[in-house]
């Protein structure tokens, strides 16, 4: 079995382009963010992974990732630096001022920039005094930033309460980083949240409701108008809500591997249970009810193979068919 700990030896070993490249993916599955783009050469003005949080882009509110995957803990002058330069060209009207600042450093940040970042007056007290040390002269090349009245007034506005440190530990409990690191490195993305069924039925599920009111309607010799009707009945009733159950549990296992693995490992397991069941579904049957039971038994009874196989719950598997049903791939009348 793959630990924590192995992940964190594949992410440390990954050179700088590979780590933004990382966090670019990363942070594409936050949902905080309407766009992200990664910035590289030699103008990216100090940005290397940007979140916007707003269609305004660098007009509005945005985060950026700075990466860094040093053999070392980050030293106090390259973060020092590097957030100089993103307030700079702040500053000098490239973009707005980052809403958050985060470093992104596998190995960590050394103690003094660490105890910097978790003092902010501090931090900001330091760049401002230290300026001509840490920044004039490593935001443009072979040429010199000093720190005037306009560009201090500037950086004394701007909230250091904004910076904060990402270490391989926060990438790896974080959960929008499970499909990354699950296309990354293999991780198991672990098992997917029980689906509920709501207590109203919903427009999507009427097709394959539809089709067991008519396995209803064939049982018995009369016309079960609707599920209303159905699901008050002594014997169909409990029926109805048990597929229910199966329906919205293969709906959240579905929804949950397609966020966190691939498409294709969700089809691949859906095309082994439709393998799985199609001679009992294909079989003489006393009427659709029977078959619609005994496909049921047998996709309980299907062990699929592939990734997300030892995941695939009893109701999963059941609930997977009546999805065939409303896409049309199975139907009771034969």
């Amino acid at each position: 079995m793959v630990t924590n700990y192995q992940y964190r030896r594949q992410i440390l070993a990954l050179d700088d382009d590979q780590l933004e490249e990382f966090v670019r993916q990363w942070a594409l599955k936050k949902t905080e963010y309407v766009e992200v783009e990664r910035f590289t050469g030699t103008g990216d003005r100090g940005r290397d992974v940007v979140g916007f949080l707003s269609t305004q882009r660098h007009e509005g509110p945005w985060h950026n990732y700075q990466c860094k995957q040093y053999g070392r803990t980050l030293p106090t002058e390259t973060g020092i630096s590097e957030l100089g330069k993103v307030l700079y060209y702040a500053f000098k009207g490239e973009f707005t001022s980052p809403a958050k600042f985060l470093f992104v450093a596998p190995r960590g940040i050394n103690r003094n920039l660490k105890s910097l970042i978790f003092k902010p007056s501090t931090f900001k007290a330091t760049m401002l005094a230290e300026w001509e040390k840490y920044c004039a002269h490593t935001i443009v090349k072979n040429e010199h930033i000093p720190m005037d009245d306009e560009l201090k007034a500037f950086i004394k506005a701007w909230d250091f309460s904004r910076i904060a440190p990402i270490s391989v530990d926060i990438m790896l409990t974080d959960p929008a980083a499970i499909p990354v690191l699950y296309h990354w490195f293999g991780a198991d993305p672990g098992p997917a949240p029980v689906g509920l069924a709501p207590l109203d039925v919903q427009a999507i599920e009427l097709p394959y409701i539809q089709g067991l009111l008519d396995t209803y309607s064939e049982r018995e010799g009369a016309v079960f108008a609707d599920h209303a009707v159905a699901g008050v009945h002594a014997v169909y009733g409990p029926h109805l809500r048990m597929q229910r159950e199966r329906y919205f549990d293969a709906d959240a296992f579905t929804r949950f591997y397609r966020d966190n693995t691939s498409t294709k490992d969700t089809d691949d397991l859906r095309h082994e249970i439709l393998h799985g069941i199609y001679e009992t579904h294909a079989a003489k049957h006393d009427d659709m009810l029977s078959r619609v039971n005994a496909v049921m038994i047998q996709a309980a009874n299907t062990q699929p193979a592939g990734p997300l196989a030892k995941y695939a719950r009893t109701p999963v598997k059941q609930g997977i068919c009546h999805h065939f049903v409303n896409e049309g791939q199975l139907k009771w009348k034969m």
